[in-house]
């Protein structure tokens, strides 16, 4: 790809270390830089914008790079950008670490112009691969050919991309069809192989809860919307985390967890008046649950309900006196009555 189309996101915490690799980048030709100060602002704007390439520090305190590489991997928008992670130390555990996450390469500071060049210029000789556009070719074709409901000649295209590389994608695709031909068992197998390779893929769990629906089997199909729903959570897409929620209390309407979950994602998004009547709902089939108790007072210190909030911290504490969270909460809102 031209360097002059090219688009890089730099991320980092320290302002001078983002100055330095974009000089750097400057430098060999690379003019379309974005910044991010951290993984939570990187991640928003890969979701907005066109990004190529992304260098990211290992240890950031909002969101660290390896997390911020972990929610891209899992998202199939994303999980094809190069990333490079900078750090300071690189110790065995660390590469395994990040070579379990997806990670392309690693540079350790502080580097040099030269160093930095012959990593981006490796890992994007790696990406222009034959073998591997070949079977991305493959996997954009078969994609068409599902949109074009000629799903036996994808299912074609889509085991050709398999031949060269074991993709979560192409697998997930795969299930969707047999989803859709009603073959459900071989169905299951392409979303646990899309799972075994990327475990944060929500989309896989949920599609495989819908398919145990379909064969009769609601204990695993609960447990597949819940972990989609989780996933969906910690990448903050709070609409798909409500829906597989809410698919898992269709199931079985007790499972407390749910509840206080969909609590906070309706506390998030400000609408209070919800999270506290999902957190009323665990109450009533867990009430000497501490923790349900807190996160409602959080709910109502954010809605300006401090009598409230002070009530519910001191329902926490008679369960648990040594909530020292809760503690601290009351103390504080007490002495600002």
């Amino acid at each position: 790809m031209p360097k002059d189309t090219l688009v890089f996101l730099v991320v980092d915490d320290i302002p001078a270390a983002r100055r330095t690799i974009r000089a750097f980048l400057n430098e060999m030709g690379y003019k379309n830089i974005l910044e991010a100060n951290d993984g939570t602002t990187a991640y928003r704007i890969l979701k907005s914008n066109k990004v190529d390439f992304v260098i990211c520090d290992w240890y950031m305190e909002q969101m660290s790079g390896i997390a911020l590489l972990k929610v891209m991997m899992a998202d199939p928008q994303l999980d094809h950008i190069p990333f490079l992670l900078v750090t300071g130390e690189m110790d065995l555990q660390k590469v395994i670490e990040a070579g379990k996450a997806g990670v392309s390469g690693y540079i350790l500071k502080p580097f040099t112009l030269k160093v930095l060049k012959e990593k981006i210029e490796s890992i994007l000789n790696k990406q222009d691969d034959p073998k591997d556009v070949k079977a991305n070719r493959h996997y954009l074709h078969g994609k068409e050919l599902v949109e074009a409901g000629k799903h036996d000649d994808a299912l074609k295209e889509f085991n050709k991309a398999l031949n060269t590389y074991k993709s979560a994608e192409v697998y997930y695709n795969i299930g969707y069809i047999k989803s859709l031909q009603k073959k459900y068992d071989e169905a299951l197998y392409a979303f646990r192989k899309a799972v075994e390779i990327n475990n944060l893929f929500a989309k896989a769990y949920r599609s495989m809860g819908d398919v145990y629906l379909k064969k009769g089997m609601p204990n695993e199909a609960e447990e597949s919307f819940k972990k989609a729903g989780e996933i969906y959570m910690m990448k903050d897409m709070s609409e798909e985390a409500e829906l597989a929620f809410n698919e898992a209390l269709k199931i079985d309407p007790s499972t407390i967890n749910i509840y206080n979950s969909l609590g906070i994602i309706y506390r998030k998004r400000g609408d209070f008046d919800k999270a506290i009547a999902q957190y009323e709902k665990a109450l009533k089939i867990d009430p000497s649950d501490e923790n349900i108790y807190f996160n409602m007072a959080r709910a109502y210190v954010e809605a300006d309900d401090i009598p409230n909030a002070i009530e519910s911290l001191d329902k926490a504490l008679k369960i648990n006196a040594d909530f020292s969270i809760a503690k601290e909460m009351i103390k504080e809102l007490k002495g600002g009555i």
